[in-house]
C-alpha cells in the first residue's frame, strides 16, 4: 500500500495491530502507532484505540497498554475488555477488577467476552471469593448465560485452591454441551493436587468426549506413570497409536533485531523452523 500510494484508514490500520498482537511483533506496533499520531488518523469510533491496547497488551508493554487506554477519547466495551484482558494475562488481577468496576460505574454494559476476562483475571491471581461474586453477578444481574469458557475459568479458579470435588459438580451442573477443554483443565488441577485416584477418572471421561485428541492418553499415562503402572503406560500408549493420534509439538515465537523467530519443541530439545522479517 505504502509503495503504491495508498493511504491507509483506520480500518487498514486496526487489522495491521491485530497481526502484530498475534505474532508478537513490538517493534512493528510502535511504527503503526507513531504513524497513526504523525497522520493524525482519525478515531472516532474507538477501534485503533482498543486494537493499541490489544497490541501492547499482547507484546509485553502493560504500562503502554494502559496509557493508551487512559487517553482514549472513545471507549467502547471492545475497549474496556482488551484492557482487562492485558491486565488478566499479565498477572493484575486486583487492577482488571479495578477496571471492571469502573466500566460498570461508566454505565458501559459488560458482555460474556467481559466476564471471561475478568473470571480468568481472578483465576490467574488467585481470587476466589472475587471469582465466584463475578460468576454470579453475571448470571444473576446481567442475565448472561455461563459457555464452555466461563465454566473453564471457575474450575481453573477452583482447582487452584484444591476445591476438586467443587469444580467437578460445577462441570456436571454446566447447561452447555459437555467439552473436553473444561474436563481437562479439572484434571491438570487433581494432578498438581495430587489426587490420582479422581485424575484417573476424569481421564477416562476425557478419553470418552475426544478420543482423537492426544491430550487424553498423555494425561492419562503419565498418571500411569507416576503410580509405577508401567504395563498400563504401554497399553495406554498403545491404544494411542492405533487410534493413528500424534502429540503436536510445542510452539513459540520471539521476536530479535525485526526478525521473528518460530520454535518448536521435540521431546527435550526445540528446533528454529521458520524465520520471517518484517521491515517498517
Amino acid at each position: 500500500m505504502q509503495n503504491g500510494y495508498v493511504k491507509p484508514d483506520s480500518c487498514t490500520l486496526v487489522n495491521v495491530l491485530s497481526a502484530c498482537a498475534r505474532i508478537g511483533v513490538l517493534s512493528q506496533g510502535k511504527w503503526v502507532h507513531a504513524y497513526v499520531k504523525k497522520n493524525r488518523i482519525d478515531d472516532a469510533n474507538g477501534f485503533l484505540a482498543t486494537a493499541l491496547v490489544d497490541m501492547y497488551s499482547k507484546c509485553g508493554c502493560i504500562e503502554k497498554a494502559l496509557e493508551v487506554f487512559q487517553n482514549a477519547f472513545r471507549k467502547d466495551v471492545s475497549t474496556w475488555n482488551s484492557m482487562i484482558l492485558g491486565l488478566s494475562i499479565h498477572g493484575f488481577g486486583k487492577h482488571a477488577l479495578e477496571i471492571f468496576s469502573e466500566m460498570l460505574t461508566e454505565g458501559v454494559e459488560p458482555n460474556e467476552i467481559t466476564f471471561i476476562n475478568v473470571l480468568s483475571a481472578c483465576s490467574h491471581a488467585g481470587l476466589l471469593k472475587e471469582g465466584r461474586e463475578v460468576f454470579d453477578l453475571m448470571i444473576r444481574v446481567h442475565r448472561i448465560q455461563p459457555s464452555v469458557k466461563h465454566y473453564g475459568c471457575m474450575v481453573d479458579l477452583l482447582g487452584c485452591f484444591g476445591l476438586l470435588e467443587e469444580a467437578e459438580e460445577l462441570v456436571k451442573s454446566m447447561l452447555v454441551k459437555e467439552s473436553p477443554v473444561v474436563w481437562e483443565s479439572l484434571l491438570g488441577a487433581c494432578r498438581n493436587h495430587g489426587n490420582y485416584s479422581m485424575a484417573e477418572r476424569i481421564a477416562g471421561k476425557l478419553l470418552e468426549l475426544a478420543p482423537e485428541e492426544s491430550s487424553g492418553y498423555v494425561q492419562l499415562s503419565n498418571i500411569h506413570a507416576y503410580m509405577g503402572r508401567w504395563n498400563n503406560v504401554n497399553e495406554v500408549r498403545r491404544k494411542m497409536k492405533m487410534q493413528g493420534v500424534s502429540k503436536q509439538p510445542g510452539c513459540s515465537m520471539i521476536e530479535v533485531d525485526g526478525i521473528v523467530h518460530e520454535f518448536f519443541s521435540r521431546g527435550n530439545s526445540a528446533f528454529l523452523n521458520s524465520v520471517s522479517e518484517w521491515e517498517g
